[in-house]
């Protein structure tokens, strides 16, 4: 009887191995089954796409490109010289005029013209009086005082004549040049005081275009040279009528006017005007998106065996997109275009295609 009790525990402990043994066989192969993904090694640095061009030197003719607003060649602010009251306006805002026509003109005037016409005729009497006297001062017929002291009124009456026609022109305004009344800014009634500008006008048949350009751009121009001159869609030429030889000492730029006979054009409207400057030969001109501007300083990558190379470099001058650079470069080289600003030394890189 024992040996069977025994042999009953040797078959449960067998079962109950295999048992064991299958159920860890049955968990490995389920943990191959599901086992996770390997983890991608994060270390290893992931090439970055770039765009590239070949350095080439070539002679570059720098165009470059200001912008100002054109306005009348001709403005003239209007104002008297005495205190009055306005009497007459005589034409109004918009209308066009003449050179010497009244635009506008104070009540004085009338009292001004009176003794204006008072002194004339007080001048013209005398100097009748005098030419009369000249006549027997020939014929011994007066004394040489009399004579003189005729001559001495003739010349009082005249200064006094003057002094009258220079009040009388200060009772009212007229357009210095033909063109156009811009504005007005005073009522008939309203009191007027000297100096203060109350209606201006200006001459648009032609425009003056101002732009304020850098020293470079001066050095190839010359007066009455054509510049091109472009606003809204509309080409046109212009003259190159003055220039600032002397920069500005706040903004180291020099202030152009050109002129423009251009019937399509208003004044008012944005322009551009081209400049072609002198040619730079033998240079290297990049993007200047390829270019970084870090701490100061200005730098390229270059491209060598698929890694970046961080160069310093020289900008000789900017026009439009382009910049005219210098350095420790050479012809061939391969440098990146853009996205320089999130580029390192020593990256991994592809080019694309």
């Amino acid at each position: 009887m024992k040996k069977l009790g025994k042999m009953d525990i040797l078959k449960n402990q067998r079962k109950l191995s295999l048992l064991v043994l299958l159920f860890f066989f049955t968990i490995s192969i389920l943990l191959f089954v599901v086992q996770p993904e390997p983890e991608a090694n994060i270390n290893t640095p992931v090439p970055v796409v770039v765009d590239t061009m070949e350095l080439k030197k070539k002679n570059i003719s720098p165009i470059v490109e200001y912008t100002g607003r054109l306005e009348p060649s001709r403005k003239a602010d209007l104002k008297f010289e005495i205190n009055g009251r306005l009497s007459k306006k005589l034409v109004q805002p918009g209308e066009s005029v003449k050179s010497g026509d009244l635009i506008l003109i104070l009540e004085e005037y009338y009292i001004y013209k009176k003794l204006y016409e008072l002194a004339k005729q007080n001048f013209e009497i005398q100097a009748r009086e005098v030419k009369r006297m000249k006549e027997l001062d020939k014929k011994s017929l007066l004394s040489k005082s009399q004579y003189d002291k005729t001559i001495q009124k003739q010349i009082e009456l005249e200064s006094l004549m003057y002094r009258s026609k220079q009040d009388f022109n200060k009772t009212f305004i007229k357009a210095r040049f033909s063109g156009i009344v811009n504005e007005i800014n005073i009522d008939t009634g309203d009191t007027v005081s000297p100096n203060i500008v109350i209606a201006s006008l200006i001459d648009a048949s032609t425009l003056d275009l101002y732009v304020e350009v850098r020293s470079d751009v001066i050095e190839g121009l010359k007066l009455n040279m054509e510049i091109e001159v472009s606003s809204n869609g509309i080409l046109s030429k212009g003259k190159l009528i003055s220039f600032q030889t002397s920069p500005n000492l706040e903004t180291y730029t020099h202030l152009l006017r050109i002129r423009i006979s251009d019937d399509r054009l208003r004044s008012g409207m944005i322009a551009s005007a081209t400049f072609i400057l002198p040619q730079i030969n033998e240079s290297f001109g990049v993007p200047v998106s390829s270019v970084l501007n870090d701490d100061g300083k200005k730098y390229i990558f270059l491209v060598k065996n698929k890694k970046l190379i961080k160069k310093e470099i020289n900008v000789v001058t900017r026009f439009k997109e382009i910049y005219v650079i210098n350095g420790d470069i050479s012809s061939k080289e391969i440098i990146v275009t853009k996205d320089v600003a999130s580029l390192a030394e020593g990256q991994d890189i592809l080019i694309s295609k």
